[in-house]
């Protein structure tokens, strides 16, 4: 049985203790994730087990450790909602020291453009989702940010750079910049999309704003049909990189992704630091003279 009810509610109550935040669409989506893959079985039922099982589904699809790890603390905050609600004893499945996987800090993971190729070419003429990772790829959308892009907030023109207004986290808003490739697929949308009151600008099939968990399930698909498994993220990942390795003033990135603080972006630096690069060169150019033998040192 799966408690569509339940996570709804469970949605509303962190919207209701942070409204502010992004936090009820994430944990709303990191425990519906979890739902569609233990399948039919209620959450009176999961036991420990079945937390195992999923955090080593995660780790085999190639998920980050910091993202399986809220997603684990997401289910225990739903378990532990559930037993408020509902106020009755439940035993929490979720167990921080068995379950609670240990953060790495790693660098940026950007695409090259040979996946990039591929994850288009598995997403062919499907024009909603093509614009939604165009998007992410092309301007750094954040997938919440792309779920809650409204009709309003597009600025469209002809004869000067088009622009989006962009609510980031904490409600705090920038304007983002389009391609022309942006651009163009944006206005082919808006042109085909179904007639719609509604003032989201991704519909599903019914017609209804598209979900975190829905983009996130239909990059999925992609990524099974084309043999790859990438996340959202590196798609905003690889839109900073490409900025940096084009020597894009740090301080322009970091307004361009809405990150809060310097440090955040200068990450991607690390990746892409072209004078460190030259630098490298330029000594191995001097140094070059000095031969290497075998058995000498490391």
């Amino acid at each position: 049985m799966f408690p569509q009810s339940e996570i709804e509610g469970f949605r509303r109550y962190w919207r209701r203790r942070k409204p502010q935040s992004s936090t009820a669409i994430h944990y709303a989506s990191d425990v519906t994730i979890f739902f569609e893959w233990v399948g039919g079985i209620a959450p009176a039922a999961i036991t420990v087990h079945q937390i195992d099982q999923f955090i080593d589904w995660q780790r085999n699809l190639g998920w980050k450790p910091s993202t399986i790890r809220r997603r684990v603390i997401a289910l225990r905050m739903f378990f532990d909602y559930l037993a408020y609600a509902e106020d009755r004893d439940l035993v929490n499945p979720v167990q921080p020291r068995r379950h609670y996987v240990a953060n790495a800090d790693p660098l940026p993971r950007d695409l090259t453009d040979e996946v990039v190729q591929q994850l288009f070419v598995a997403i062919g003429d499907h024009l909603r989702d093509r614009t939604i990772f165009t998007l992410m790829l092309h301007a750094g959308l954040r997938v919440g940010e792309v779920v809650n892009l409204r009709v309003t907030d597009l600025i469209l023109k002809v004869d000067r750079p088009s622009r989006l207004r962009v609510q980031g986290k904490g409600q705090r808003e920038r304007m983002v910049y389009l391609s022309t490739t942006a651009t163009r697929l944006l206005q082919d949308y808006l042109i085909s999309r179904t007639p719609s009151r509604e003032s989201r600008v991704f519909l599903n099939q019914h017609g209804q704003p598209i979900t975190v968990t829905g983009i996130q399930l239909q990059l999925a698909k992609y990524c099974q049909q084309a043999h790859l498994w990438i996340t959202c993220h590196q798609l905003r990942h690889t839109f900073a990189s490409h900025l940096i390795a084009a020597g894009v003033p740090v301080t322009s990135v970091q307004k361009l992704l809405g990150h809060r603080s310097l440090r955040t972006t200068q990450r991607y630096i690390q990746v892409h630091d072209v004078q460190v690069e030259r630098d490298y060169h330029a000594g191995m150019e001097k140094i070059g003279g000095v031969p290497v033998t075998a058995g000498g040192p490391g």
